[in-house]
């Protein structure tokens, strides 16, 4: 019989306000999921909000070039049960590739965990929103901070016990940072609109108390990518053996080990941490603008700082030997090889068919700036529709990711497809 999710929750709000001044709000819930283990069922989940409306005071009433001033904080911990329904039960399946005399037998599938909790975040936030210059410009500003506590993983075992993975809850995650946007409306009369925004973020995380629980992970990570798992660590942090590039008069890489000395050597434990994949700061700017009917507007995604790990020149320049003859090479592969003696090249030569490991040569500054919408319109309520016998009539164009500029050049769609996209919309009123 199929087990299904089966969740069960109580909760209360309470809000309160005085004289539009000083704010309150609270909830309490008590949720229950059969996704986690039976020792853990229920768990509370509970927030808090305080605001204050200072510009409502008396003492602000001479202040004319503030329109509105709005200090609040609020702090929670909301609870994660997005998880497979089946992960804290222990699961057996049908035998059916092997046989024997005393009939089908059955094999562990899935450990579970009768203890296994929620993963659960609390979630600390203050900001203060403001409004000045006769109500054309907007400030909205958020430091948050969250601690998640206990993770949710899965713990490789060995797959002779039958399962590779067992979930548990092993440590924490904290992740600060601040979160700031801007609107200001240049033009603001009846007949003409014109306004520009801006939003910008900036966020750091890291584990704490992970101890040697996930070193399977760190171990078997080595040879497949960059991210592991360590106390003090960021979940973004790129972890690899620090390269000097290619040896002008050998061919070969150079790396550097924990001490700084060069050698042909490439050893895993010189690890070190060659960057970051989270931007140092992000977010999108735009303007929006509105004449007699005509309107447009512009928005640009923007990221600066931050490291990618280019798997385009890992997997289609020098490690040419696991790529299949249908699929596609970068030009990169012929054309920026060392060759001889005194080349000054990226890439080791093709005639090397070793497997090369992942060090930071493949590690790039990643800033971009991205066309994320455009969009132009134009509607029409003039008596000259009324010859075709309408009475309004509009027209639209949008454009999503028409262009992107970044300082590497990279395949897109590894992880997720992307889209360049161009619509028009025809509407006539009768």
């Amino acid at each position: 019989q199929e087990v299904k999710r089966r969740t069960a929750s109580y909760y209360v709000n309470l809000g309160y306000s005085y004289r539009n001044r000083y704010l309150f709000d609270a909830s309490w819930r008590a949720d229950g999921a059969s996704v986690f283990g039976v020792n853990k069922l229920f768990t509370n989940t509970w927030s808090v909000g305080l605001g204050w409306n200072v510009h409502n005071e008396a003492f602000f009433e001479g202040v004319e070039w503030i329109d509105q001033l709005k200090l609040r904080a609020s702090i929670g911990n909301p609870g994660n049960q997005n998880f497979d329904a089946y992960i804290a039960m222990k699961i057996y399946e049908y035998n059916s590739h092997h046989t024997n005399p005393w009939g089908v037998s059955t094999l562990i599938k899935t450990f579970g965990n009768e203890d296994l909790e929620w993963q659960k975040t609390l979630d600390r936030n203050i900001g203060f929103d403001l409004v000045i210059v006769d109500n054309r410009l907007r400030v909205n500003f958020d430091y948050f901070n969250k601690k998640t506590d206990p993770l949710l993983v899965h713990i490789g075992t060995p797959s002779s016990t039958g399962a590779t993975t067992i979930p548990r809850n092993v440590g924490k995650q904290i992740t600060q940072g601040v979160n700031v946007t801007l609107n200001y409306s240049i033009i603001r009369r009846d007949d003409m609109f014109w306004s520009v925004n801006a939003n910008m973020r900036h966020q750091t995380s890291e584990y704490r108390n992970v101890s040697d629980v996930l070193t399977k992970y760190n171990l078997d990570n080595r040879n497949r990518n960059l991210t592991r798992y360590y106390d003090g660590g960021s979940p973004s942090d790129l972890w690899a053996v620090r390269s000097c590039g290619i040896d002008p008069a050998t061919g070969r890489e150079i790396f550097l080990t924990k001490e700084g000395k060069q050698t042909f050597v490439h050893d895993y434990d010189d690890e070190m941490v060659v960057g970051n994949s989270d931007p140092d700061v992000e977010g999108v700017i735009g303007t929006s603008f509105y004449y007699k009917g005509f309107s447009a507007s512009i928005n640009l995604r923007y990221r600066l700082g931050g490291q990618i790990f280019m798997q385009t020149l890992y997997d289609k320049v020098e490690n040419l030997s696991s790529v299949k003859k249908w699929e596609n090479l970068d030009k990169r592969a012929l054309y920026d090889r060392w060759k001889q003696s005194g080349d000054k090249a990226k890439f080791k030569s093709i005639a090397d068919s070793e497997v090369t490991p992942i060090s930071s040569r493949f590690v790039e500054d990643n800033n971009v700036l991205s066309g994320e919408s455009i969009s132009l319109g134009y509607e029409s309520t003039g008596k000259w529709l009324s010859r075709i016998g309408a009475s309004s009539m509009s027209f639209r164009a949008y454009m999503n990711d028409i262009f992107r500029v970044s300082t590497v050049k990279n395949e897109r769609g590894l992880s997720y497809p992307f889209a360049r996209s161009v619509s028009f919309s025809l509407g006539v009123t009768f």
